[in-house]
């Protein structure tokens, strides 16, 4: 009997310390693979996040009556690129008035995107200028048109071409917006 009872408390015993060292071994496996998906995140290649002070303004949205350009050219803007939902979109702001463009992409390509009011994701994106007045924001979608990216290899620097056309309906009337724009980021 005793040496039933001791064999017992052996195996107990070492049973005890198996289960110690396996959950050791878990938590040290938990901390190594999730300290390897931290170091793969951070090395993963994608589009910089970054704000970017221009010296003037490479955005025109002109009336295509009067020719009145709402961006004012030799004021400064902030050209702002940044993840929506991990999707890239690069915004240029000047004085209460915004230029947004959404990728569905998590990168810039070298392609022509289509400019669409509702985007699909394949080769398209939605595009959007807003403005703010008082405590009121509007929207105004861009409804047709192009942007073109490039990469220049030499400079290492991504040139984005925009040329869009708006169409705003008040009321009775339609008024259309010419959107044009030639800028690089990194």
């Amino acid at each position: 009997m005793k040496g039933q009872a001791s064999s017992k408390k052996i195996r107990s015993g070492l049973l005890v310390n198996y289960l110690y060292f396996l959950r050791l071994n878990i938590q040290a496996m938990r901390i190594l693979i999730l300290s390897f998906v931290i170091l793969l995140s951070i090395s993963a290649p994608a589009q910089q996040e970054r704000d970017t002070v221009l010296s003037r303004c490479p955005l025109f949205i002109t009336d295509t009556v009067s020719y009145n350009n709402f961006f004012i050219e030799a004021r400064p803007a902030t050209l702002k690129v940044y993840r929506v939902k991990g999707d890239l979109t690069i915004a240029i702001e000047q004085k209460e008035q915004f230029f947004t463009m959404f990728f569905r992409d998590k990168k810039l390509k070298n392609t022509k995107y289509k400019i669409s009011v509702n985007p699909d994701g394949r080769g398209e994106l939605a595009a959007k200028y807003s403005f703010r007045s008082g405590d009121q924001v509007s929207y105004v979608n861009v409804s047709n048109g192009t942007v073109e990216t490039t990469y220049d290899k030499e400079k290492k620097l991504w040139r984005v071409k925009v040329n869009g056309m708006i169409a705003n309906l008040v009321e009775r009337t339609v008024t259309y917006y010419k959107v044009k724009a030639d800028f690089t980021i990194k």
